[in-house]
């Protein structure tokens, strides 16, 4: 804050933090004059899985990375001390070529202190309390519960669970597209799979909603030219620019396509919060997973 000749500094009514490395706290100092504060925070999503490789094979692609959980808290400004550390949560690695499980999505932090054992004693508040991709890649993040909230008792709080990955394709049936479920994150689609035969699978796409567009699935090839899945979408690049009255609203990558006899393609990488896409099958290589 700027209390010289009592000006204000109108940048800190809206600050954004970003992933700079794991445990690496930010600082947060409130703002002046300030009645409540709300805080949005935004979990990783999961990698998604790499895609199956094999020779006249039955070969399915790989799950997406389901998304993060959301939280979004509403405080009186006496309740939150002059500063806070924030941790912001990385996304998870895409997962290996031959059904490599995508990478744990993080869980972002708010503490009165930089914690690194991340004692409730001193967190305030954080994005959900299960990680995305905990038990498979495609697990969505769980929301906070009551023994999240020892220091947020004054609090408005809101939170939601994350959604689930997309299913790979099963040899030659199609992985099924994602409905984005109301939360302004989604998970990733699954890729395309191919049977023993050769007959290719379709990939999974991220459908659209309002005004955001559908993130289209890669497209399959017998021998070459199987592409990628596309990258997410992001209605925001910096929250705080000219576009900051949009809606907020995140969106995962599609899943790859496969090739029966060729390399498998790569699935797209998450926006924010959101999962990656998974890996096509391939017969050499098969496709890895889009980072969340």
């Amino acid at each position: 804050m700027i209390d010289t000749f009592n000006i204000n500094d109108n940048s800190l009514a809206n600050q954004v933090f970003y992933y700079t490395g794991d445990f690496s706290w930010q600082v947060w100092n409130k703002p002046s004059n300030c009645n409540f504060i709300n805080f949005y925070l935004i979990g990783g999503g999961a990698g998604g899985q790499g895609g199956a490789i094999g020779a006249a094979t039955n070969r399915n692609g790989g799950s997406g990375g389901g998304s993060a959980a959301i939280t979004y808290v509403t405080v009186p400004s006496f309740a939150v001390p002059d500063t806070l550390f924030i941790l912001v949560a990385s996304g998870g690695t895409g997962g290996s070529s031959g059904l490599g499980r995508g990478g744990l999505g993080g869980i972002s932090y708010i503490s009165t202190r930089p914690d690194n054992t991340l004692s409730p004693y001193n967190i305030l508040m954080k994005s959900g309390n299960g990680l995305a991709g905990a038990t498979t890649s495609a697990t969505a993040g769980t929301s906070i519960t009551a023994a999240d909230l020892i220091l947020s008792q004054l609090a408005f709080i809101s939170g939601n669970d994350g959604q689930t990955g997309g299913n790979g394709g099963v040899t030659s049936a199609a992985a099924p597209n994602i409905t984005p479920s109301g939360i302004p994150t989604t998970p990733g689609a699954g890729g395309a799979g191919v049977t023993s035969g050769g007959v290719l699978g379709t990939s999974g796409s991220i459908l659209s909603i309002l005004d955001f567009p559908r993130i289209s699935g890669g497209v399959s090839a017998s021998s070459t030219g199987a592409t990628n899945g596309q990258n997410g979408y992001s209605s925001r690049q910096n929250f705080i620019g000219p576009n900051f009255r949009q809606p907020m609203f995140f969106m995962g990558g599609s899943g790859g396509g496969s090739s029966s006899t060729g390399v498998g393609a790569n699935g797209g990488d998450g926006a924010y919060g959101c999962g990656g896409g998974g890996g096509g099958a391939g017969s050499t290589t098969a496709g890895v997973g889009g980072r969340g």
